[in-house]
């Protein structure tokens, strides 16, 4: 049973390869090897969740899809004494607000379609709808 449509899914994919767009445009303002390594293997992962939300869109699909953006969204906003140099206190890069923003997107649809899916499967161990 699927839980979203294809043209649904593929939407979502294609919000995915955006964001691995967005990692690869802040890949080329890494100051250190290591955001670069973490902003690649970023890039990786959506576009590894991207294909598989393509393809069929999987329960743990959206599992990861969920969490990756909850973590992206929990590192990226600024926190008391956050700060990424002088010009963080001028508010967020562009790119880092819209990849925000995607995220924040991304994870409220994987929220539904999991919450979605948990319903149906309740309804289908207990062999009657819920109201």
């Amino acid at each position: 049973m699927t839980t979203i449509g294809t043209a649904g899914r593929r939407a979502c994919a294609v919000l995915a390869a955006g964001s691995a767009l967005l990692h690869a445009a802040m890949l080329g303002h890494a100051e250190r090897p290591f955001t670069a390594a973490v902003l690649a293997a970023m890039v990786g992962a959506c576009l590894y969740c991207a294909r598989d939300l393509w393809r069929d869109g999987r329960q743990r699909t959206w599992v990861a899809v969920a969490l990756m953006n909850l973590a992206m969204i929990a590192l990226h906003l600024p926190g008391p004494g956050h700060h990424h140099g002088a010009a963080a206190t001028n508010g967020p890069p562009t790119v880092m607000a819209v990849a925000t923003v995607v995220a924040m997107v991304e994870a409220g649809i994987a929220a539904a379609v999991l919450y979605v899916h948990s319903r149906a499967t309740a309804v289908e161990f207990s062999g009657r709808p819920d109201r």
